[in-house]
């Protein structure tokens, strides 16, 4: 019985030492990037790979030691400000700027991922009832100053690259968006929508015509005889 109770409490020891080891001090103010990425590799055993171009100072306050997914969690935020991201390789991370990670290997998904820690993804959504053309017409700042929307309106489909922060704000605004319309309002829209698209074949057609390339014209019916 003796022995049982030291092993356990050996044990609760060990484990105790284990959870205090995986606090860290994230407290700097005006701090280089990679030297506060070189503290969280060492206490955390994270392998990077670092861009060189990447560098600025960040500031992180916590008044207490904090566990080792939030102090990731913060940098992650930190980097982000910054116009930077990270792409996960195997058991290594790459931090480069968010407009080469873009290009790089984020994550394709149609699902967000979690809100933390802030990392970049191309999320893939399809829209049931508001045309994608129209989001890309009337909604173009939707993303943040680092991130690109390209739509598909075969598919009626938005692809969209940035940061999981703003990813979540768009989705709350593509959900309140993405509504059916009464029938009636739905008409007015559709029809709303031809007259426009009209129009702008007319000034199209103008345009070739003032360049002295005028489109044939379309094929006639064939008339009864």
């Amino acid at each position: 019985m003796k022995v049982f109770i030291a092993v356990f409490l050996a044990s609760v020891l060990v484990s105790t030492s284990v959870f205090a080891a995986e606090k860290v001090k994230l407290n700097f103010v005006n701090e280089e990037i990679t030297k506060i990425l070189e503290i969280y590799s060492k206490e955390a055993n994270q392998k990077f790979i670092i861009d060189p171009g990447v560098r600025g100072k960040i500031t992180l306050l916590n008044p207490n030691d904090v566990d080792l997914p939030e102090a990731w969690n913060q940098i992650s935020s930190a980097l982000a400000l910054n116009g930077y991201a990270y792409v996960n390789q195997g058991d290594v991370i790459v931090i480069r700027s968010a407009r080469n990670a873009q290009r790089d290997g984020i994550d394709v998904v149609t699902e967000l991922p979690p809100l933390r820690p802030e990392k970049m993804v191309t999320w893939m959504v399809t829209l049931k009832h508001v045309s994608v053309d129209k989001v890309n017409r009337d909604m173009r700042i939707l993303t943040s100053k680092d991130g690109e929307m390209s739509v598909f309106p075969d598919k009626n489909q938005l692809v969209i690259s940035d940061y999981t922060s703003n990813l979540y704000r768009v989705k709350k605004i593509l959900d309140r968006m993405d509504q059916p319309l009464e029938p009636g309002l739905a008409k007015l829209v559709k029809d709303s929508e031809a007259q426009r698209k009209k129009m702008n074949d007319r000034r199209e057609a103008m345009g070739a015509e003032k360049r002295g390339k005028v489109p044939p014209p379309p094929p006639q019916a064939p008339e009864e005889q």
